[in-house]
């Protein structure tokens, strides 16, 4: 289990490298991917989710402070 979520993960990272959106999670997709466990289906589908958001960050998509405090809002 612990690798499948590796493997979403960087699945999660790739295709936001590929310009996918976070409605693009496979894992969203139930009719082709039947749930049968609903804890294993939650965390693939976070997992996904994670690296998504990984790759965002690191791509600069996210605008963050660099020093790590909240952003001041206008």
């Amino acid at each position: 289990m612990f690798d499948d979520l590796l493997e979403m993960q960087e699945r999660g990272a790739r295709d936001r490298s590929l310009g996918r959106s976070l409605a693009d999670n496979p894992m969203s997709k139930p009719d082709v991917l039947p749930i049968t466990d609903l804890q294993e289906w939650f965390s693939m589908f976070d997992a996904w989710r994670f690296g998504w958001s990984i790759e965002d960050a690191m791509a600069g998509h996210i605008d963050m402070p660099r020093d790590g405090r909240a952003a001041r809002r206008a």
